[in-house]
């Protein structure tokens, strides 16, 4: 006998008693349908991440942040207990760190990154204030200023990104309030007006649209300035602040783009304290988080998927009660303890496929129609977030996986069918 009769004979054998079979499979699709949704919000939490946060970009960067000193980590003191004061050294004021702060200066940054012929430029992370910008002396905007370090870049709608000093980049949405043809901004002089440190009187710059940045998480808000323009507005803003030119993070550029040597040298830096990390490592810590939340999420619906299968493990047992003398029959006329067992499994293996493929089916359905709702409603200032996204791999997944569990539910009756004596079979009533 042929596999594909045993299938053909396990589906005629589970629609013998319909309602049963009908209630198990919908005890599978409750757990499957709950499964393809939780992947699919996952999916789509990871999707959206991506689509946003790969629009900036750099192979050869390390952001770098000053850690509290390991005398204070090894303390291992609670998060509510008082840290011990430290005093700074005098006699060392312009290059000894601040043991009580997590800024560093500008000169501490250079004189760390000379310690490490792979670095080649260090940049602070300005803080800047803007009024607003305006084009031609047209309509003034309201907007937010962010600094792009030398070896980053930002993807662009049109134009290019920033290669040098005085230019700016525009979100397409400021840039299409200008003007709808986006392409004719580049080149054009913008005005960015910002208010001085202790002064309401506004200062204005005159910068060069060089390009108009591709949607993403910052994106879409941010005007992008170049780190000697940042340095400008930060200095007018900031020369009389007691913290001024004190920093929390610093973008070191590399001579390199090797991982491996990338890796050393964060090393290096962990052991003079100080925290570094790619493009790469704040992508993976946020897809981490996802996939945690994704677990969570999956783990309720396996509780589902478990609570069915004792549901296979009944429909199973009763049906070799039902079919005892039949077994005994078919072992009568020769089918082997194996195909058998076959038999049986591919029972319970069929009532998770049918119920994993109309859970994935029906869930995939609710997923769009929530997607066509909400990117209409609630999300609607979510531009180019769906919800739910459905991806190969997960699917299989999910059908897998019901599968698995089905199968697992069925060893028992299965093997309890394969091991009936033919004669005691033929007599049971």
């Amino acid at each position: 006998m042929k596999f594909w009769d045993l299938i053909k004979i396990a589906n005629r054998n589970l629609l013998r008693a319909k309602l049963r079979t009908f209630l198990t499979i919908m005890a599978i699709f409750i757990g499957s349908f709950t499964l393809t949704l939780t992947n699919g919000l996952g999916g789509g939490l990871r999707d959206y991440v991506h689509n946003q946060v790969k629009n900036i970009e750099g192979s050869n960067v390390l952001f770098v942040r000053r850690k509290m000193p390991v005398e204070a980590e090894e303390e291992n003191a609670k998060p509510d207990e008082p840290k011990e004061y430290r005093e700074a050294k005098k006699d060392e004021a312009e290059t000894a760190f601040d043991p009580n702060s997590a800024f560093a200066t500008l000169q501490q940054a250079e004189n760390l990154a000379r310690e490490f012929p792979e670095v080649k430029n260090v940049t602070p992370s300005y803080n800047m204030d803007a009024e607003y910008i305006t084009l031609d002396g047209g309509k003034k905007y309201q907007v937010n200023l962010g600094m792009l370090s030398e070896g980053v870049k930002q993807k662009t709608e049109a134009g290019k990104t920033i290669d040098g000093a005085n230019q700016i980049m525009l979100p397409v949405s400021l840039a299409k309030a200008f003007d709808e043809n986006i392409n004719r901004l580049i080149g054009k002089t913008a005005t960015v007006g910002y208010k001085t440190e202790g002064s309401e009187t506004i200062k204005t710059l005159q910068l060069q649209v060089v390009g108009v940045s591709t949607k993403g998480m910052m994106a879409n808000f941010n005007c992008f300035v170049d780190a000697q323009t940042a340095r400008r507005i930060y200095d007018d803003q900031q020369n009389q602040s007691k913290d001024y030119n004190k920093f929390y993070r610093f973008t070191f550029l590399l001579e390199t783009k090797d991982e491996g040597q990338i890796a050393d040298l964060k090393k290096k830096f962990e052991e003079k304290n100080f925290s570094a990390e790619t493009f790469a490592d704040q992508q993976k810590r946020t897809y981490d988080a996802i996939g945690i939340l994704q677990i969570g999420l999956n783990l309720f619906a396996c509780i589902a998927l478990l609570a069915a299968s004792f549901g296979i493990i009944n429909t199973l047992v009763i049906a070799v009660l039902e079919r005892t003398k039949e077994v005994g029959l078919q072992k009568a006329l020769g089918m082997g303890r194996g195909k058998i067992f076959t038999l049986f499994s591919l029972e319970s293996v069929l009532i998770g496929f049918w119920g994993a493929a109309s859970g994935i089916l029906s869930g995939i359905v609710i997923g769009k129609i929530a997607n066509f709702y909400l990117a209409r409603t609630y999300l609607e200032s979510f531009e180019g977030y769906n919800l739910f996204v459905f991806t190969l791999p997960a699917i299989i997944f999910v059908l897998l996986l019901v599968c698995t569990i089905a199968f697992l539910a069925g060893v028992l009756p299965a093997f309890r069918a394969s091991r009936l004596n033919p004669i005691e079979a033929l007599r049971y009533e």
